[in-house]
């Protein structure tokens, strides 16, 4: 067994991409060694903010042997009377190197055909990596790269090392101009001398001597044991995010830890605001109910102080720019800032941001029926829930982040309802696939209604989403309003939203488009839901615009498919389909009119699921509805067994087409059944 290092190394590396990118790297070598059959124990990703790679452990040197079959003649040409092999046979074996041994009979859909089996040996391990690797690391995908060769060759940042290690023996491969070879590089901030690797397994210890913890998880546990260790000594408790914590994770090789502080009166300041500065001043991180902050940096010990004095320094100056920006929007007051949002265009020919409050406003009174929600503080909310925008310190670049919650602040300084301030903090949430969702109704209904005014705006001012082209982010919002909708069991039609927010905008535009990008928004959503396609395709294919509604039909659906029954009652809604497709008028069934037994009862049948399932379609109550549309299927199917739809009488035609479409009425308040894909279908039908 044998073990690989492969070691990209690179100038300071986008912390955003750096995590994604290493694993991305960790899962093609991992594919590549699956692909090409090398056995191997583990493999690990590594990185840190100049280098990513992968460690893999317990590889074969070479491929495993392959058993291939390849087929041959016919049986019946491929031995003669006596069972003897003919010119034929003969001709293949020679050509694929076989013996007789080898050849086999096997029956395939054609008739009985010869085969030959024969091993194919490995290739080996080195020589497969070094072909494939360039490749691998040529294939990596960024949202943004350069060019700084020659070459051509694209990277977020120039590659300035390879490492590529094959137990004691670098591959021979060239990347981006750089040679691969053993030698690594250290932390800056300890050498610079190269640090050379005789074989994988010394990687991780050689480069801790050189100042690098290469294992980001190693890494991570540190960066939080010192955080840990130094609140401790603070008394208090470190405010930090998991965000925080990989940023920190990404720009770091080795982790020291420092601790400072800062003037009491930036206390006054808003939690939100001061981990705000001390997020853009380098991650550091606020020790609650302290004026401490804590730094891990990269770099020894001795270098303590000069890393204390320099973040104080620069942190003083950005807490004072926003000490100075709350104090003055304290002064002038929410109010006077909602005054000014009607001269601050929101989108062209589309209004100011005072218009769109109104709108929010007024749209609202929609939700009213919505239990337990306050609709006063839902209207109040809507009026103020944009004036923060004009406020000094949201109109600062760094901290353009915090609107909706300075805005919650600066709503319960002036005296407002702390619900209306809770509603107005939260009305931004989700930001985004897997964010915190609002916590209070209000809150949930006015993010509803804003994003869903965000999607409708930008559809009428041409910025539609197309292929990656998404500047508003309409399709992120599109998905936030039926996640907050469902969340809350909001039981509203998003399509009457769009209706009567289409008419306050009193402009020309096809409902239908946006509708139509609402479903998509919602199909998507219901895929990570972990629905099946067919199963989404059914239940929106009558659905009229309640989210909630449609993912508890989802729900009963998935739970009651795979039974027999219901299989059977699926191939029975094709088959109505397909009967009912091509007629245009149907009427009414006339009782009077049945003749045949089988009619009579699925008539009874109909009419008493019909009545029953009313009251639980009330109620919500599917999979009762399913249950009882199931018990249908004996009638049904005995129905199409005895009853001749399409017989020659056009009046008994025309009612039991009418009784046809009846049933399938029933069938279709739930969903449509035809659009459920069942293995062997076409066959069934």
């Amino acid at each position: 067994m044998i073990d690989f290092l492969l070691e990209i190394g690179f100038e300071e590396f986008p912390p955003a991409l750096l995590k994604r990118t290493a694993e991305d790297l960790s899962a093609k070598v991992e594919k590549l060694l699956v692909d090409e059959r090398i056995f191997y124990r583990s493999i690990r990703a590594i990185y840190t903010s100049r280098r990513f790679g992968s460690l893999v452990l317990g590889l074969t040197r070479k491929q495993k042997p392959q058993i291939i079959e390849i087929q041959g003649p016919p049986k019946k040409l491929a031995f003669d009377s006596e069972d003897k092999p003919t010119k034929m046979l003969q001709g293949f074996m020679k050509a694929n190197n076989l013996k007789l041994s080898q050849i086999f009979t096997k029956k395939i859909k054609k008739g009985e055909y010869t085969c030959g089996k024969k091993e194919i040996a490995g290739a080996n391990t080195d020589d497969i990596l070094c072909k494939e690797i360039p490749e691998i690391i040529r294939g990596l995908e960024f949202p943004k790269t350069m060019v700084w060769t020659k070459g051509g060759i694209r990277f977020p940042r120039p590659v300035r090392w390879i490492v590529a290690l094959l137990d004691r023996r670098p591959l021979r491969f060239t990347f981006a101009g750089i040679k691969a070879d053993r030698y690594s590089s250290p932390n800056q901030h300890f050498s610079f001398k190269p640090i050379r690797l005789e074989k994988p397994r010394e990687y991780l210890i050689l480069l801790r001597h050189g100042g690098v913890i290469a294992d980001p998880n190693e890494r991570r546990r540190i960066i939080l044991k010192r955080i840990k260790q130094a609140a401790e000594k603070i008394g208090g408790k470190p405010l930090y995010t998991e965000e925080m914590i990989e940023e920190i994770n990404s720009t770091i090789e080795y982790p020291e830890v420092v601790t400072g502080e800062f003037e009491n009166q930036y206390l006054d300041l808003p939690e939100e605001v001061l981990m705000a500065v001390l997020k853009v001043q380098g991650d550091l991180i606020w020790v609650k109910g302290s004026n401490k902050f804590i730094c891990i940096f990269n770099g020894k010990k001795k270098a303590v102080q000069n890393v204390r004095k320099g973040y104080a320094r620069g942190m003083a100056a950005k807490l004072y720019d926003a000490y100075f920006y709350y104090k003055n929007d304290l002064k002038q007051g929410l109010q006077n800032m909602l005054a000014q949002t009607k001269k601050m265009m929101w989108l062209e020919d589309l209004g100011s941001l005072y218009d769109k409050a109104t709108r929010i406003n007024r749209l609202v009174e929609m939700f009213k029926t919505v239990p337990e929600l306050d609709i006063d503080v839902l209207k109040r909310s809507a009026m103020l829930c944009k004036a923060d925008l004009l406020s000094q310190m949201v109109r600062e670049k760094d901290f353009t982040f915090l609107q909706g919650i300075m805005g919650g602040h600066y709503a319960e300084a002036c005296g407002e309802d702390k619900q209306v301030a809770a509603a107005i903090k939260e009305h931004y949430l989700p930001k985004f696939v897997g964010d915190t969702m609002p916590k209070t109704k209000e809150g949930s209904v006015l993010s509803v209604v804003d994003k869903i005014d965000n999607v409708i705006g930008a559809f009428l001012s041409g910025n539609r989403p197309s292929g990656s082209y998404d500047p508003f982010g309409v399709r992120r919002n599109g998905y936030a309003v039926v996640s907050v909708i469902d969340a809350c069991s909001m039981n509203i039609s998003l399509f009457e939203i769009i209706d009567n927010l289409l008419k306050l905008y009193n402009k020309d535009f096809d409902k239908n488009i946006i509708s139509e990008f609402f479903i998509e928004r919602f199909t998507r959503y219901l895929q990570d839901k972990k629905f099946r396609y067919d199963e989404i395709n059914a239940v929106l294919a009558m659905w009229k615009g309640d989210v909630t509604d449609a993912r508890i039909r989802c729900e009963a659906l998935k739970k009651l498919r795979g039974k027999p029954d219901f299989t059977k009652l699926v191939i029975g809604q094709k088959r109505v389909r397909n009967i009912l497709k091509d007629i245009k008028k149907i009427g009414v069934v006339n009782e009077e009119l049945l003749k045949e037994d089988a009619e009579k009862k699925l008539y009874k049948k109909g009419l008493e699921t019909k009545s029953k399932i009313k009251e639980l379609f009330q109620k919500r109550d599917y999979f009762k509805i399913l249950n009882l549309l199931l018990a249908m299927r004996i009638d049904i199917d005995k129905f199409f067994d005895d009853v001749m739809v399409m017989c020659d009488d056009k009046i008994l035609r025309n009612n039991r087409l009418a009784l046809v479409n009846y049933i399938n009425s029933l069938f279709s308040q739930y969903a449509d059944l035809s659009q459920i894909v069942i293995e062997g279908e076409n066959q069934q039908e």
